[in-house]
């Protein structure tokens, strides 16, 4: 620690920790004396992590010093790779060298060394040795003998990882579907509702592949029996071959507002999965793994050019093979021109080049070809370059390079606002491709629906799906079962006739709470299910739903159980469903009104600002703020202007405050001044003077700017986060300012402080809201 230029305080501090600690164990809920560990770092204190890696960061310097004093070799996988001497994840240590030379010896002292200082020492029952198959017999046993360990076999892994890569992905896949068979095993799913088993599903079943889909690019054989047996306890059915489904998985898989049930389709899942990796290969490139791929494929053309070279990896084909995903849904934002080379990289649409040309100029970036001094295009070096069409295009269609000081060119990917690809949205982005269901339900306002259990949602998807065990679908799979409805014996039990049309079914509706008449209703489900919710409230709709549910459990007994179908029954079930729903959401809204009392005295000084915005879907937006001094109003200001999305109208109604700022303070002197906003990306990115985690890329220029301008100001400038609510009237200004098109900045009138209730003084609840906000 001393080595980490850590103060000696804290040394000691974490020595007392280390030093005093004792453990016990408690059984039946009581402890039995104490145990006073002798080595190590505790498992399970908070502490533990962060000083693991302070001390694993010291094995790693001490690895690095030794190769840079040519005391151990380590490996390179190719010549233009960088050389490899380990791989640590918390304790979990790969050291790579040469067998025949020194490093074995010094890599064995410095584990020796590291051992005395941090009392972690190699355990030789769990340590393999992974040797080439060139190694000389005799030098491979001088290295067992060294490190006594036994050689590795080909199933060996590295946190999870196969690391024989021969058919590694078929046997992943042949791993992770036995570990898939195993935690079915022991689940009854016929002991849950649908909805139990679904929650199941995703937050188990499904979890399992999500670690080594992200590496491995599974056969899609074995993805499909996976998904098979994940359908097979879906549908209750885990303990036998065949099964009956009512829905296609396919639909079972799509988002929930498109009628499925938002189950991750694996194989899609799985290239979302892997093309973060490649996202990594083409955005990160100073990551170490990223430029060992580059020395080994691709060091010469560059990434976009790369091609499947002889002995290739698996992985790396794969990588070429899910390339153009990104080829033509990527852009960049230009600031310095520095990092976007001209001919190798896509940088505007249509981008094609030839691998000769890349050869010749690869080393030519965008700053080469815009001249930032006369803001524009050196054309004549384009059209050297691309052609003359090409430059035209690009002189037309590129937006020109912007230089800002903090800011480097970034990779852009088209379908996400923040500009960075991530897992769920290329999932979304490939699910969104495979077209639309026809006569489609609006499913974002079923799943909307309030008050009902979860199990009774689920319910009324197999009835909105056509997944329900009728007489007539089960007539469809199983011919010898008749297709009548056994409780009237007069039409087929179609999902309508069931729940509306047979007899003991209109007698529940017309008695009940909601009198429907169903003679009329349409004989398609979804139809029929629209037109009776069409302008139903909350209330009306749980009783409508629990009315279905009841229904088809009282079918269930008659047929099963044989008992009597009694509508007066029925309702009365309703009716109790119905009520504890209702008792539920009135306490939860209770407990909501309780969390919301707190009052304090504050000191309100200098200047405070209420900033708001307002934006849609023609990209118009309204700005507004209040400034108030000492807590009293001073001015008002309302400001309409176009603006690409939400985040880059709050971006724009920072900088007006910010500008007011800079007058006031010019005016008045150095003050303190409070600006708060209810966007926390936008006061995060001000406070970390970060612009790399936004919500939107474009607003990138326009945040940096605002932050640098806040740096120059000669003034104590603090931007805050608050609720919603204490805002309310910037808020209320802001709609005004944008419906209308207002720009007006001055001092407040009467009209306007009517209309939009503006307080002239704020007052201790306006700051408990601010103290009650997320950091």
């Amino acid at each position: 620690m001393r080595y980490l230029n850590v103060p000696q305080k804290i040394i000691d501090l974490l020595l007392f920790s280390f030093k005093n600690a004792k453990v016990t164990i408690q059984i039946n809920g009581t402890g039995d004396g104490f145990i006073n560990p002798t080595r190590g770092l505790r498992q399970g204190c908070p502490m533990s992590p962060y000083c693991f890696i302070m001390v694993m960061e010291m094995l790693t310097r001490r690895l690095q010093q030794a190769e840079a004093r040519e005391q151990i070799r380590g490996i390179k996988l190719a010549p233009n790779c960088p050389i490899l001497t380990h791989v640590v994840y918390a304790d979990d240590l790969i050291l790579l060298g040469h067998a025949d030379g020194g490093d074995r010896l010094e890599m064995y002292n410095i584990m020796e060394d590291f051992g005395v200082v941090s009392g972690l020492v190699i355990n030789p029952a769990k340590s393999k040795l992974w040797l080439s198959k060139r190694c000389d017999e005799q030098i491979a046993g001088l290295v067992q003998h060294t490190f006594q360990a036994e050689e590795a076999e080909e199933e060996e892994k590295y946190l999870g990882a196969l690391l024989s890569r021969r058919n590694s992905a078929k046997r992943t896949g042949l791993m992770l579907l036995e570990k898939m068979k195993t935690k079915l095993t022991g689940w009854r799913s016929n002991m849950l509702t649908h909805a139990g088993r679904l929650v199941l599903l995703k937050s188990v079943l499904l979890s399992l592949p999500v670690y080594y889909m992200s590496m491995e690019n599974i056969p899609k054989g074995l993805i499909k029996q996976m998904e098979s047996l994940i359908a097979k306890f879906f549908w209750g059915k885990t303990d036998q071959t065949r099964y009956m489904a009512f829905v296609a998985w396919r639909k079972i898989c799509q988002p929930v507002e498109r009628g499925g049930l938002g189950v991750r389709q694996l194989d899609i899942f799985g290239d979302a999965l892997f093309l973060k990796m490649v996202w990594a290969m083409i955005s990160s490139e100073d990551k170490i793994w990223v430029k060992v791929c580059r020395g080994k494929y691709y060091h010469n053309l560059g990434f976009w050019r790369a091609t499947n070279v002889a002995g290739a990896s698996s992985l790396w084909r794969h990588v070429v093979k899910k390339r153009d995903f990104f080829k033509y849904n990527v852009n960049w934002q230009l600031f310095d021109g520095k990092k976007v080379e001209v001919l190798s990289q896509p940088w505007y649409e249509g981008w094609q080049v030839a691998t000769q040309a890349i050869r010749r100029n690869r080393m030519i970036k965008i700053a080469d070809v815009f001249d930032f001094d006369a803001d524009q295009w050196r054309r004549e070096e384009i059209s050297n370059l691309l052609g003359e069409s090409v430059a035209d295009h690009i002189m037309q269609t590129v937006k020109k390079p912007c230089r800002i000081p903090g800011l480097s060119d970034s990779l852009i990917w088209d379908y996400n606002k923040a500009g960075k690809y991530t897992v769920k949205d290329g999932y979304q982005c490939a699910i969104m491709r495979m077209g639309r269901q026809e006569n489609e339900v609006t499913w974002q306002y079923v799943w909307k629906w309030k008050g009902l259990v979860p199990k009774v949602k689920i319910f009324m998807w197999r009835v909105l799906t056509d997944g329900l065990p009728l007489a007539y679908n089960m007539h469809r799979r199983i011919h010898n079962i008749s297709p009548m409805c056994a409780r009237c014996n007069q039409e087929n039990e179609f999902p309508t006739h069931c729940f509306f049309f047979c007899q003991g079914s209109r007698m529940v509706w017309f008695t009940g709470d909601l009198g429907i008449r169903t003679d009329n209703l349409p004989l398609d489900m979804r139809e029929a299910v629209q037109h009776i919710t069409q302008g139903m409230n909350d209330d009306y709709i749980r009783i409508f739903c629990y009315t279905l549910w009841e229904i088809w459990l009282a079918r269930n007994e008659w047929f099963f159980q044989h008992k009597t179908f009694d509508p007066s029954n029925v309702c009365r079930k309703v009716r109790a469903w119905v009520g504890s729903a209702s008792s539920l959401i009135h306490e939860g809204r209770i407990l909501t009104q309780l969390s919301e009392t707190v009052s304090y005295e504050i000191q309100i000084n200098g200047w405070q600002m209420i900033i708001d915005a307002s934006w849609d879907a023609t990209k118009r937006m309204g700005a507004a703020f209040l400034v108030y001094q000492y807590g009293w109003l001073h001015t008002i200001g309302m400001v309409s202007k176009q603006a690409d999305d939400p985040f880059e109208s709050e971006a724009l109604a920072l900088q007006e405050v910010v500008e007011l700022t800079s007058i006031l303070v010019h005016e008045q002197g150095g003050q303190t001044v409070q600006i708060f906003s209810d966007c926390l990306n936008l006061v995060s990115a001000i406070k970390e003077h970060n612009t790399e985690n936004l919500p939107s890329w474009r607003a990138r220029p326009l945040v940096a700017t605002i932050a640098s301008r806040i740096h120059q100001l000669n003034c104590y400038l603090v931007v805050s986060h608050v609720q919603r609510e204490a805002i309310k009237p910037a808020h209320d200004m802001a709609n005004h300012a944008r419906r209308m098109g207002v720009n007006y900045i001055g001092q407040p009138t009467a009209a306007i402080m009517c209309q939009h209730r503006i307080d002239m003084k704020l007052d201790a609840k306006f700051f408990q809201q601010v103290q009650e906000a997320p950091p």
